[in-house]
């Protein structure tokens, strides 16, 4: 997986929240505290992405939120 594709992960939103979500880069476990911007652009309901800083790398990727189905 090239560094381009780990800057961008799809993730649960409920995981996300849950802190379940992992960097890419270093796997520490990231979540709504480590935010630093949300992007409403991008369906289906916002926010529908953020970027995240991991605090242990300082590496910084986008999270593309998805709705889990039931």
């Amino acid at each position: 997986m090239s560094i381009d594709q780990r800057r961008r992960v799809r993730v649960d939103r409920h995981q996300f929240l849950e802190y379940t979500t992992q960097c890419p880069f270093c796997n520490t476990s990231v979540g709504p505290r480590f935010v630093t911007r949300e992007h409403l652009d991008v369906p289906p309901d916002p926010p529908y992405a953020a970027t995240v800083k991991c605090p242990k790398c300082t590496e910084i990727f986008e999270v593309m939120f998805t709705d889990a189905q039931p």
